[in-house]
């Protein structure tokens, strides 16, 4: 018999919400999943289907790639030794980056929410100066070789089993604007938000948006998106979140995924 989410891939869109921040979010910081400094907006949005429509990751910014594996998800070893090569060969064929450094894989969702459970809130993962922060210290010696280079920061996301509920949505890079994205920091900051300080990326609503996620995502399935890119002065990324798919069964297991964020050096 087929399942609830496999009928539902064959529909063009769903009608449900996505979760924003509020514009006055811009300065502030998150403490954890689902705790923030600043108020929370849901706004009612068509989530297109991904799969009946033709997107690319070089113009909307994001792909899905298939990618059968054997990885134990639970153990971080094995993930960093095994996993992570494979998603810098992926994401060095979908961008022709130099090279590619893979970090903060995490496991997230499941019966005992791991991770905080799903993010509801629409976001990219950081701005520039979180990105070339984590460059130095993920290769110290190359600090100061990183500091001019294009760093492109790419997330690839899987479920661990199927996706049958909560889902991931994300949008496509060419409806955003940079005025879009709010600077928040990960813990309050002391002395208070200051300029060129590593945030985050909150995103603030807009009717331009447009969002989309594939249904029925099975394990052998990675969505590859593009977040900051330090080369792109107009902001143009796929900011990304869960949201809460109505056609889900109620009654499936709850969603577990793993996601991997890389950086990709570009350029000489």
């Amino acid at each position: 018999m087929e399942s609830v989410a496999a009928a539902a891939s064959r529909h063009i869109f769903v009608e449900s919400f996505i979760r924003y921040s509020e514009r006055a979010a811009d300065g502030g910081w998150i403490e954890k999943n689902g705790s923030y400094s600043f108020g929370m907006e849901d706004h009612a949005m068509h989530v297109r289907n991904a799969r009946m429509a033709e997107t690319s990751f070089d113009t909307h910014g994001f792909a899905l790639v298939k990618h059968p594996v054997d990885i134990d998800f639970a153990d971080m070893a094995d993930v960093e030794k095994r996993y992570y090569p494979q998603v810098s060969r992926i994401v060095k064929e979908m961008t022709g980056a130099s090279e590619v450094f893979p970090f903060l894989g995490i496991l997230r969702g499941g019966e005992d929410a791991k991770g905080g459970g799903p993010a509801l809130s629409a976001h990219v993962d950081f701005n520039e100066p979180a990105l070339r922060e984590w460059a130095a210290r993920l290769m110290p010696d190359r600090a100061d070789e990183f500091a001019g280079k294009r760093l492109v920061n790419i997330n690839v996301w899987r479920g661990t089993i199927p996706v049958e509920n909560m889902p991931l949505a994300v949008c496509d890079a060419r409806s955003v604007e940079k005025g879009d994205f709010l600077r928040v920091a990960l813990g309050e900051p002391q002395g208070g938000f200051a300029e060129g300080m590593p945030a985050g990326l909150n995103m603030a609503y807009s009717s331009k948006h447009e969002w989309y996620y594939y249904p029925d995502m099975q394990p052998h399935e990675a969505l590859v998106f593009r977040l900051f890119d330090t080369g792109n002065p107009d902001w143009k990324m796929s900011g990304h979140t869960a949201f809460i798919d109505p056609t889900s069964d109620p009654a499936s297991p709850k969603r577990q995924s793993f996601e991997v964020r890389t950086i990709a050096v570009l350029g000489e």
